[in-house]
């Protein structure tokens, strides 16, 4: 039986996860696209933006949609804050909802976990007239027009959509292996539609509503469970690999925080809700069961007392086979950091999934808030997890 296990871990595991990651990038990575004709005003765009206006980096790229735009804030910033979002409003003509409920965490830090960036799409959404709506966060942009966007959903007669984003910092050898993973994970959309960004997104606004009315709130996986739910409730959900640039974190620390967060979404997703989340094998199988529930067989085999020879041989095998990989599906964007990549995606597969694990934990606990998702249940307001009292300031909602 020793053997049998240290047979599993140390050559069946990683060959497996290395076939997984071959037929989707294989499968994906030929895939095109042609862009219609089509163009679409019928839109209006959601920004979430608290704690600081200056986490409102895109004002100059959102001006010109003037009064399509609804910038979203809670009812417990500062004065001074609504002071300045109510003259960026007037300089450039926007909207601005401000939502019933305050909050308490902390403002100089930005949010990875909480319920409020979903609370204030889901509760500004009755307010949007359009037909569609394109949430955006508060330093998105776009290389093309939305209307190029959202004529496309229309064409193509989807009901929401992912789009493609493209990291554009690469002057750091972490940044370029992030634009790495990012460059398959966008092209694998293109089987996986539903793995939705919260960056940018697009949708029919009666779509959106609905989905938004049955989400859990959770932070970390939010973006994902509207392409999941949508999915499960019928609606037809596509990827249309419209750009939107972001920047990948530089920084050592900015990266593990993020991934951190990541790892903990990761496990909500594919342990605390699989039944939804089987439904879709292929990324199950390698999200769920290879990442996550077989991680203590990859400790196993590298702690473990002997066979040190066989693990060697087994790891440099995989990692032989790793590399001919990314070689093979990054061809075209070839570089010398390629061969960095199976240590890069080694290192973040042992230690930071076991520790997502009770990073979810901790942001379950945090914001009382499981993050189980029900697709056929609209929550009600008591069900919402408040971590204060609403300020009697904030009892009526404000629309301007």
């Amino acid at each position: 039986m020793g053997w049998l296990i240290i047979l599993a871990a140390v050559v069946l595991l990683p060959l497996l996860a290395v076939a997984v990651d071959a037929i989707a990038g294989l499968r994906s990575r030929n895939k095109e696209y042609e862009f219609g004709d089509v163009r679409s005003s019928d839109f209006e765009v959601l920004v979430p933006i608290y704690g600081s206006v200056t986490y409102l980096e895109n004002i100059d790229y959102l001006s010109q949609y003037g009064g399509k735009v609804l910038l979203c804030t809670t009812a417990g910033e500062t004065q001074q804050f609504y002071d300045e979002l109510y003259r960026i409003c007037f300089q450039n003509n926007f909207r601005l909802f401000v939502a019933t409920f305050g909050r308490t965490d902390n403002v100089h830090k930005r949010s990875t976990s909480g319920t409020i960036r979903d609370r204030l799409i889901r509760d500004a959404l009755p307010l949007v007239q359009a037909s569609y709506v394109v949430p955006v966060d508060a330093d998105t942009t776009t290389t093309a027009p939305l209307d190029a966007l959202v004529g496309e959903l229309e064409r193509k007669g989807y009901d929401l959509a992912s789009v493609r984003l493209v990291p554009q910092n690469t002057d750091t050898l972490l940044a370029r292996l992030q634009g790495y993973e990012y460059r398959l994970a966008m092209q694998f959309r293109f089987l996986a539609t539903w793995l939705v960004s919260g960056a940018c997104h697009v949708a029919r606004t009666a779509v959106l509503t609905d989905v938004m009315n049955r989400h859990s709130l959770f932070f970390q996986g939010n973006d994902v469970e509207i392409g999941l739910i949508a999915r499960l409730r019928g609606y037809r959900v596509g990827h249309i690999p419209f750009e939107v640039p972001t920047v990948v974190p530089a920084s050592f620390k900015a990266w593990v925080r993020q991934r951190l967060a990541w790892a903990g979404g990761e496990f909500r997703l594919f342990v605390v809700n699989f039944r939804y989340v089987v439904r879709h094998p292929f990324l199950w199988i390698y999200g769920g069961l290879v990442t996550i529930a077989l991680f203590p067989m990859r400790w196993l085999a590298f702690a473990g007392p002997g066979e040190k020879v066989l693990y060697c041989t087994g790891l440099v095998a995989t990692l032989a086979l790793y590399v001919a990989l990314v070689l093979r599906l990054h061809w075209r964007n070839r570089s010398w950091s390629l061969m960095v990549m199976p240590v890069y995606m080694l290192a973040t597969s042992m230690i930071l999934t076991p520790l997502g694990i009770a990073w979810y934990c901790w942001m379950a606990w945090k914001d009382r808030n499981a993050g189980v998702i029900h697709p056929d249940r609209v929550r009600r307001q008591s069900e919402i997890p408040s971590p204060r009292p609403e300020p009697a300031h904030a009892r009526v909602r404000h629309y301007i």
